[in-house]
């Protein structure tokens, strides 16, 4: 069985090594099942799992190495390795835009990084990563209550578009599309030939989002419709302008919690250090031991 489970873990390093960790993973695993005490092939289930995002399964696999370990060193490494498998799943609820999962994914991964050190108080990469944790749950909650207070505003714009409807429908201009802007203002200056801002074929006064950046008209459109909101005064009424405040950031990205450019490069971070260790494990002989393989 000793014999079974070493050949497995040679192999399996060997695939590591070569970047097929779903081969890695398979025979770590045959070389946990020859031996279930052994530290070495279960810590090795978790870092191929790890490496092939599987966060989730790769959090599983060391929790359950803390609970039979005692070892100083042995914890540090688990709960730093739990700790980078929570943060990275902490990534994934970001790219979802599950700010509340992500939040509380990287709180469960600071507790775990303060557990590391309270086992190894010398490793600074474990202090960075707490640090580095810290900083992005606070621009995360940053985020959260911005999105929570211009979801406020809409519903406020909202009810305040209700409380007027009253007052429009007394005096209602022709509204095809029913975002509050009379026909004859997103017509243009001739009706005849009516203003097709996206040219998608459909005019304005048809359209519910004559841009095409994702926000409908009617919210553009302010609290007098009749007279469209001009956020950065050009002439060019919100509900017709790609960037409503001339920040050089088109409208589509800031209607978004957090856009996919934002998390890529949270994600990037990550990677660049990474891609940097296993540069370093490469190097190595490919029959050395990888448990002490760092994610992050």
């Amino acid at each position: 069985m000793a014999q079974n489970e070493r050949r497995f873990v040679r192999e399996g390093n060997s695939y590591y090594l070569d970047g097929q960790f779903d081969k890695a993973e398979e025979l770590y695993q045959k070389a946990a099942n020859e031996n279930s005490s052994s530290y070495e092939s279960a810590f090795n289930v978790g870092n191929a799992r790890y490496r092939q995002e599987k966060y989730g399964d790769a959090a599983s696999a060391y929790k359950s190495l803390i609970k039979s370990q005692t070892d100083p060193k042995k914890l540090a490494e688990c709960y730093y390795n739990l700790g980078n498998s929570q943060l990275g799943s902490c990534m994934q609820m970001v790219e979802q835009q599950k700010l509340d999962g992500a939040i509380a994914m990287a709180d469960s991964a600071l507790v775990s990084y303060k557990n590391s050190i309270i086992n190894d108080p010398r490793n600074q990469q474990t202090k960075y990563n707490y640090l580095y944790t810290k900083k992005l749950i606070e621009a995360l909650k940053q985020q959260q209550q911005q999105q929570q207070q211009n979801q406020d505003q809409n519903q406020n714009q909202d009810q305040n578009q209700d409380q007027n409807q009253d007052k429009d429908n007394q005096n209602k201009e022709p509204d095809a599309d029913g975002d509050g802007i009379p026909d004859r203002v997103e017509q243009g200056d001739n009706p005849s030939q009516p203003r097709d801002t996206d040219n998608d074929g459909i005019p304005d006064y048809k359209d519910n989002d004559s841009d095409n950046d994702g926000i409908p008209d009617s919210k553009e459109a302010g609290d007098d419709p009749k007279n469209p909101k001009d956020t950065d005064g050009d002439g060019m009424p919100d509900y017709r302008d790609t960037d409503s405040n001339n920040n050089g950031i088109p409208d589509s990205e800031e209607a978004r919690a957090i856009s996919p450019e934002d998390a890529e490069r949270i994600l990037e971070a990550i990677n660049k250090a990474d891609a940097e260790t296993q540069k370093k494990v490469k190097e190595e002989d490919s029959k050395s031991k990888v448990k002490h393989d760092k994610q992050w």
